[in-house]
């Protein structure tokens, strides 16, 4: 179907809930620079040349050729590159030469299933320069490691989780990885947050503090001549083709105003369906994905979902039918964001505007592949940042990339390394080790799991037991749910998971519906109940959270206000829930439960203090209204300025007028450190959010947000605006009192 004739039924659809096609933008083939004839290129072997030709690759691209001469000339580099512009073979052709050299490298890629599924891509090249490709994860059966060990592959493909496990774990592993020259990681920008802080830990121990050869490689992402050496460890260089992706996209941008997103979702990739198209819905929510499917049926179309935490058979058969065709859409979270093979796919939609540009390039890059145009729909609607580019859509498009947030400081990641570190090792010298690995060392000898005598450092009995139930994937404790006959259906990391799973939750898995029977938080323990798949309701937790202590990292001055950035604990408390209508008002819960005992969690993690004055003309209930709905409106302005994601920041308000912003995951993940270095940045879009809205004196487009844990009550656009204007055009010189008060979430 011509481009206009499907936005057009599309527009004529959405009519019915008053939807509309706010903006379209076009986006056509962008081809990167060529290079040489491959045949001019002479410091390649006449195997890789005859084996491009054979392909039909008669010139590289510029960056492609300038990437294997850097690479082959033994440097570290990191190589961005749109979509489908070809990033693999930018580092894949120097790995080939340094096998028909007899040197072995070792590819990386995020998670296992996209490893496997570039080992077809990787083993056609290489079958034909008789070069030897193995997979080596969690899946590998004995028969095949066995060869391995014994004949080691020339390109080893894995995923950092199996890197971790396999250094700590098995000597033989060690030798296989420890052997290789090139370590290749491959879609960087997802080392993003925690993840980041892990594989800058594994690096660290595959470097076993000295050097190796990295290759880094992206398709979407911003990076300064500082990412390298903090990702990685070492000093490298950037090479950058094209930007964009190859193939052309129609973008349209949805104003959907107040109506529900998974509601438009699942109407809107019915009508695609129904059109023939084969349609990948992303949100970043897991209960999201399955409400989507649940309601697609409704119109008469089905939707599978694909998501963490659901079986790996339930993902693989999903994976398969949509790329046979035998299934023609998907609601998934960021599980299929990345390159996995699903197939062409016509249309994307985004039921919620991605946390940052990079991803939205990404999931944006999963339509119209194979010279096929694609569609990419984006839902916007009443929260602060939608409503910002709704008044600025061309804004969305000319967006720069952010660079990745991670914390390398977070002890919680550091300890999980040092420990693997001195399994792998057997005792460790103190003065080999830099200082926070050795701060981590010192709690881990404070939790038993490791003894220090004078400068050598040994393990305990305990060793072992920590490294094995440690995970790459998160820093918090993982909370397993059964069903009421002990089977365990999922699972959900603190402090998170909490938002998800408390007594009396509705909860979907696999489209259906549970409801929490009981939550252990000790245990980590909680057991769901299947009911009736027609519940007409949802719940949200009602909750407070508390600053118990700020251990300062750094200070400084914001408009005059005083702004601290640092290791912080916070204490959560799940207070009750609250229960909204599926279809029906989305700003007021129709009822609210409270526990007798209330559940608590409390974590340590990165976060700011910002310290806002009272103004003279506010009584206490105004600084209040206006103190929270400045946290919640600079929450929303980190989307912009630092990549948040929806649920990366929590905040807390105290009537001082102090504001807490902090990462959602224990022991930080770098997002909050990115706001406080952008700070300024944050306010002037929280000041025309303020200023912009046409509500009375506060809604979903300027200041709610579906995380606040006492359903946004006591909020103010009004004042949040005065107080926001004040600060930024006087700059008043605030002191930073101690914080006093009753807290708001």
């Amino acid at each position: 179907m011509p481009e206009n004739d499907l936005l057009s039924l599309v527009q004529e659809r959405l009519n019915y809930f008053n939807v509309k096609v706010a903006h379209v933008h076009t986006e056509t083939a962008l081809e990167p620079d060529y290079g040489n004839q491959i045949e001019q290129l002479s410091f390649l072997h006449p195997k890789i040349i005859e084996a491009l030709r054979n392909k039909g690759i008669n010139k590289l691209y510029k960056f492609q050729e300038e990437s294997v001469r850097k690479i082959l000339g033994g440097k570290n580099l990191l190589i961005i590159s749109g979509t489908g512009t070809g990033k693999t073979e930018a580092f894949l052709i120097p790995a080939l030469q340094f096998a028909l050299e007899g040197r072995r490298s070792v590819l990386v890629y995020p998670t296992k299933a996209l490893a496997r599924d570039q080992l077809k891509r990787i083993g056609e090249f290489s079958k034909e320069i008789d070069v030897k490709v193995g997979v080596f994860d969690g899946d590998t059966s004995e028969k095949e490691r066995e060869k391995m060990y014994s004949d080691p592959p020339d390109i080893l493909i894995t995923n950092p989780d199996m890197i971790h496990v396999g250094l700590s774990l098995s000597y033989r592993f060690r030798s296989l990885v420890r052997g290789a020259e090139l370590f290749v990681f491959d879609e960087v920008h997802t080392y993003e947050g925690v993840l980041g802080a892990h594989v800058r830990m594994i690096v660290d121990r595959l470097r076993d503090f000295g050097d190796i050869q990295v290759v880094g490689s992206s398709g979407t992402m911003d990076a300064s001549p500082y990412l390298f050496p903090e990702l990685f460890g070492v000093e490298g260089e950037i090479v950058k083709g094209t930007l964009r992706r190859r193939g052309i996209a129609i973008h349209a941008l949805l104003d959907i105003g107040s109506a529900s997103r998974w509601t438009i979702s699942a109407y809107l990739a019915s009508i695609l369906i129904k059109e023939g198209l084969k349609v990948l819905v992303f949100t970043d929510s897991q209960q999201m994905a399955e409400l989507i499917a649940k309601i697609s049926s409704r119109f008469g179309a089905e939707v599978f979902v694909h998501r963490a935490g659901i079986r790996k058979e339930e993902r693989k058969t999903v994976e398969e039918g949509i790329r046979e065709g035998k299934i023609k859409g998907i609601a998934a979270t960021s599980t299929l964001e990345l390159g996995i093979d699903i197939g062409d796919l016509d249309a994307v939609i985004l039921a919620q505007n991605p946390p940052n540009f990079a991803k939205y390039l990404q999931r944006a890059g999963r339509a119209g592949r194979r010279n096929k145009p694609g569609y990419i729909f984006t839902l916007l609607g009443s929260d602060p940042i939608d409503s910002y580019y709704l008044r600025r859509p061309k804004e969305f498009f000319e967006r720069k990339l952010t660079p990745l947030a991670f914390d390398t400081s977070n002890l919680e990641v550091v300890k999980i390394h040092a420990a693997a570190y001195l399994l792998e090792k057997g005792r460790i010298r103190t003065q080999s080790l830099p200082s926070l690995w050795l701060r981590a060392f010192r709690e881990l000898e404070r939790e038993k799991i490791v003894i220090i005598n004078g400068e050598t450092i040994l393990p305990t009995q305990k060793l072992i037991w920590f490294v094995k139930r440690s995970h790459i994937r998160s820093t918090g404790p993982i909370i397993t749910i059964y069903d009421q006959d002990g089977k365990v259906v999922g699972e959900r990391e603190l402090p998170v998971g909490l938002y998800d799973i408390y007594p009396q939750a509705v909860y979907l898995i696999s489209r259906h519906n549970y409801v929490v029977q009981s939550m252990d938080i000790d245990k980590l323990k909680a057991i769901v109940k299947r009911v009736n798949d027609d519940i007409d309701f949802y719940t949200k937790p009602i909750y407070s959270s508390h600053l118990m202590s700020l251990e300062e990292i750094e200070e400084r001055k914001v408009y005059g206000l005083p702004v601290k950035y640092g290791a912080v604990t916070i204490m959560e408390v799940i207070e009750g829930y609250a229960i909204y209508e599926l279809v029906g008002r989305k700003d007021r819960p129709k009822k609210e439960v409270y526990y007798d005992e209330p559940i608590t969690f409390t974590y340590e993690t990165k976060g700011l203090l910002i310290k806002h004055p009272i103004l003279p003309e506010f009584n206490e209930i105004d600084a209040m209204e206006a103190f929270h709905a400045t946290e919640h409106v600079l929450i929303s302005a980190a989307r912009v300025t630092a990549g948040a994601g929806l649920t990366d920041l929590s905040g807390i308000s105290y009537p001082s007028g102090h504001v807490v912003i902090y990462d959602s995951v224990v022991g930080g993940s770098g997002v909050t450190k990115l706001l406080f270095e952008r700070l300024e940045d944050a306010y002037m879009i929280a000041k025309d959010i303020t200023e912009n809205c046409d509500c009375e004196d506060g809604c979903p487009k300027c200041i709610y947000s579906p995380f606040c844990g006492n359903n946004n009550k006591v909020l103010s656009r009004r004042k949040s605006f005065r107080l926001i204007k004040t600060v930024t055009e006087n700059r008043i010189d605030e002191k930073c009192d101690n914080l006093s008060g009753r807290p708001i979430a």
